[in-house]
């Protein structure tokens, strides 16, 4: 089957030959531009009034809005979902009572009678504009009370968070409670404005407070005139009714307060030449004994002691921390694959700012850990690396992990210590094992996407460790995987195992068989010469690679089930299956018989993702969305690609790196320079 995704002429082979760095520079600065470096940003929360669970669930509640709703009279709950793009989410709804739902006014949902208990999680489609999408829920009070639960499908890949319509400088999380009695069918769903009841912020004695203010557009100097002392972070006090200049970090003012009507006297703080409220947030009051860094990162002390974090001056009102960006900076196990192939671009390629991307992506996370297990601890579901902060299943951390390892090759930040540590002990002391140690699932099932999810991690822990536990648990794990998943007669692997009726699904899937390869490269490219279990690993790498180059396509590549030709070729896959092959050449992990078959492979492999993959601008096409699991060959037809997911980019990079490196040793062999 012929797969053509864009005419040949756009294509980066035709457009830029054999220049594996400018095809890549075009891949990597396309990510880059569509995922810029945006710090994470501060939103509003009203955590008492629809609190989240650990399991992602907004639970939302009229009983404490509306005491007085009679059984039978119905209420509206409306809210709005952001986008990126246009796309497809699935949601999971909890019904109290008889329910309907509205997206962008759109009726998508209706309960039935067995949904209305309180107990069944009923499924939602909803499909997303770019921009802010209005959620519109009709429920009715019943004897069990009034409200839904509500979140997305797969709570800890893409959380789903629910925003108010605002006038307020920030962001607000949350839903607008009406009685429906109250609503015209006009006005149903109108867009409307979020009312925030301002709190007074004041004490009984002087006090100190930390003070954000939000500086209006282009606004260089202030004047002060109220009762408290106001002071610069830096400790160097506003003389009281003079004009100031801002000391400006990036959109705040960043202030200490000290007094007792913090409120009142803001009120007298005015941007000069400009009329515009002030606005502003506030931490405290704090322990004005301690030296403050108002950066957003730090969790601060009060006069006790006790962690403290900025607030809103609006009625029970938090600041919590939330991504703005799509891929920057946020925890998943494909970025961690993203950036390892970022990492060696830029190294092998000299290119300083595919690095810099890189540890400034990292830089975010560890620098905001402390502020995340915070905002776990006391909202239960975090906004920003929710993924990590879950950490029950292994792709929740062992590819970013392997990631921050990785990282300290090119930058030694200590902070990368105790996350690791974290995520080693999650999986020697909490990862659910088979009798034998093998890694499984909560729901009974082995997928072979979890050798990747840990063997990259645990060798590199071994490495700064120096303990055993961890390169014998890497080894074991491919052996224990290779006995449940092999499949002898095509030498390829299964994709899913199911661990309660011993059964693998025996569907090679295309991704799911390039993780394993891929991961054995990684765990023999570590693994000491002299090791006893080498050779046992080498005997599998052979076996395995010989199936998998048995399976190309004439085009140099490979297919979404690697046995069906009639499926599209699998971007992400192919580029494993390069790095995997151009690694065995360079280092000699493979037999005589199979070195020139690999060496053509991996020619006819880039040169087939250039030609039919990737365009020439960088775009690259046919990887395949994240897969669940099946029994059914049928399910795997129906997974289709994405345009630049970022399960291919990274690894896409890594492999023109490893096939520029294969080249090298393939020509110092025959002895051209």
């Amino acid at each position: 089957m012929m797969n053509m995704y864009f005419d040949k002429k756009d294509s980066a082979k035709f457009n830029y030959g054999n220049d594996t760095k400018e095809i890549l520079a075009h891949l990597i600065q396309r990510f880059i531009g569509a995922n810029p470096e945006i710090p994470y940003i501060p939103i509003v929360d009203f955590p008492s009034q629809q609190p989240y669970t650990e399991d992602g669930w907004c639970m939302v509640s009229f009983d404490q809005v509306s005491q007085n709703l009679a059984l039978g009279e119905k209420a509206v709950a409306t809210t709005y979902v952001p986008s990126e793009n246009a796309r497809n989410i699935q949601l999971q709804i909890v019904c109290v009572g008889p329910t309907q739902v509205y997206i962008n006014g759109e009726h998508v949902f209706t309960s039935l009678p067995h949904q209305e208990n309180r107990r069944m999680k009923n499924s939602l489609s909803l499909s997303l504009n770019k921009g802010w999408n209005q959620l519109t829920i009709i429920t009715e009070k019943t004897p069990l009370g009034c409200g839904i639960e509500l979140r997305n499908e797969a709570p800890q890949w893409d959380p789903t968070h629910f925003y108010q319509k605002s006038d307020y400088f920030l962001p607000v999380l949350g839903f607008q409670l009406q009685r429906l009695t109250d609503i015209s069918e006009q006005e149903l769903f109108n867009e409307q404005a979020c009312q925030l009841i301002k709190d007074v912020v004041e004490s009984s004695k002087e006090e100190q407070y930390l003070i954000k203010l939000d500086i209006p557009w282009n606004c260089q100097q202030f004047i002060y005139s109220g009762g408290g002392t106001l002071q610069y972070s830096d400790g160097t006090p506003i003389v009281n009714g003079q004009l100031a200049q801002t000391k400006t970090e990036g959109q705040w003012l960043n202030l200490t307060y000290i007094g007792k009507q913090l409120s009142k006297d803001l009120e007298k703080f005015q941007w000069f030449e400009q009329c515009s409220a002030v606005n502003w947030i506030y931490c405290g009051p704090v322990n004005a004994k301690k030296i403050f860094d108002s950066d957003f990162s730090v969790v601060q002390e009060d006069a006790c002691g006790e962690a403290i974090y900025w607030k809103a001056p609006l009625k029970d009102a938090h600041i919590r921390l939330a991504r703005n960006s799509s891929l920057f900076a946020h925890w998943t196990y494909w970025m961690g694959v993203t950036l390892y192939g970022f990492f060696e671009a830029s190294e092998y390629f000299s290119e300083e700012r595919w690095k810099n991307y890189s540890l400034h992506s990292v830089e975010q996370i560890v620098k905001h850990d402390t502020y995340g297990q915070w905002d776990k601890e006391n909202y239960h579901y975090p906004l920003i690396n929710t993924q990590f902060y879950w950490l029950r299943e292994l792709d929740d951390c062992g590819s970013f992990g392997s990631l921050l390892l990785e990282s300290l090759h090119y930058e030694k930040d200590k902070r990368v210590f105790p996350i690791a540590q974290r995520i080693a002990n999650f999986m020697e002391k909490r990862t659910l094992r088979q009798p034998d140690g093998a890694f499984f699932r909560e729901n009974d099932t082995m997928w072979v996407d979890d050798l990747y999810m840990s063997v990259p991690f645990l060798v590199r822990y071994w490495e700064i460790s120096q303990n055993e536990i961890y390169l014998t648990d890497a080894i074991n794990q491919m052996v224990f995987f290779r006995k449940r998943f092999f499949i002898e007669e095509n030498q390829l692997m299964s994709h899913i195992y199911d661990t309660r009726f011993k059964q693998a699904n025996v569907l090679p899937w295309s991704r799911g068989n390039g993780w394993v390869l891929f991961s054995l490269s990684e765990l023999l490219n570590k693994l000491p010469a002299t090791h006893e279990r080498r050779a046992e690993l080498l005997a599998f790498y052979n076996e395995f690679s010989a199936g998998i180059i048995a399976q190309q396509d004439t085009n140099g590549l490979w297919h979404q089930l690697l046995d069906d030709k009639e499926t599209y070729y699998e971007s992400s896959s192919t580029a494993m299956f390069i790095c995997a092959l151009s690694r065995g050449i360079q280092k000699g992990y493979l037999s005589e018989e199979l070195l020139e078959k690999s060496q053509q492979s991996v020619m006819k492999a880039w040169e087939g993702l250039a030609e039919y993959c990737i365009d020439k601008n960088g775009n690259l096409y046919g990887v395949c969305r994240g897969s669940g699991f099946s029994f059914s060959r049928e399910y795997y037809h129906g997974l289709g690609w994405l345009l630049n997911d970022a399960h291919g980019t990274g690894i896409v990079a890594l492999a023109g790196v490893e096939y520029e490196r294969m080249k090298k040793t393939m020509n110092r062999k025959s002895g051209v320079n």
